[in-house]
């Protein structure tokens, strides 16, 4: 049951993601990489806390280390030798993960389909369908469609987009 929570949690929100992207703030830190439109690039031997892409990829390079890597309607590539010790997920796109990279965490992919591999390494993967709806792309767009109204503040100041 453990390795199904990120599924259960987001399946839980999902109901208010339209009502909630009229409130949705993007909160950056200090060790944070958020990027709209365009890819969150993670440089090589960086030390990063989360990076997150909206309409765009996160990469992240050879020797990086990232806490979380999160893309809406975007791909996470994690290279050789980079590593996430949370979760790697992506809505609308894939998890690439390079053979010796490594992801501490679960993997969540929601597009093509819902795929979750738990710490553990066990995967789970749902195909469903609603009036001919495939219901991964359902959720992912829903979540884009959130995440594009969000506002991204710096350290609690307004600043737009980065």
């Amino acid at each position: 049951m453990r390795r199904l929570a990120p599924l259960f949690a987001l399946l839980a929100l999902c109901p208010s993601l339209a009502r909630a992207s009229d409130d949705c703030v993007i909160d950056v830190q200090p060790g944070d990489v958020v990027a709209r439109g365009k890819d969150a690039v993670v440089e090589a031997g960086k030390h990063v806390n989360d990076a997150v892409a909206i309409d765009g990829n996160v990469i992240i390079h050879r020797g990086a280390h990232v806490k979380s890597a999160v893309a809406v309607n975007g791909s996470v590539t994690i290279e050789s030798g980079a590593k996430v010790t949370g979760s790697a997920i992506s809505f609308g796109g894939k998890v690439n993960v390079a053979p010796d990279a490594k992801v501490d965490g679960s993997r969540l992919v929601l597009g093509n389909g819902i795929k979750v591999r738990g710490e553990d390494g066990t995967n789970f993967s749902l195909n469903l369908s609603i009036g001919g709806e495939e219901l991964g792309q359902l959720l992912a767009g829903k979540v884009a469609g959130a995440a594009r109204n969000c506002r991204i503040v710096m350290n609690g100041s307004d600043a737009g987009t980065k």
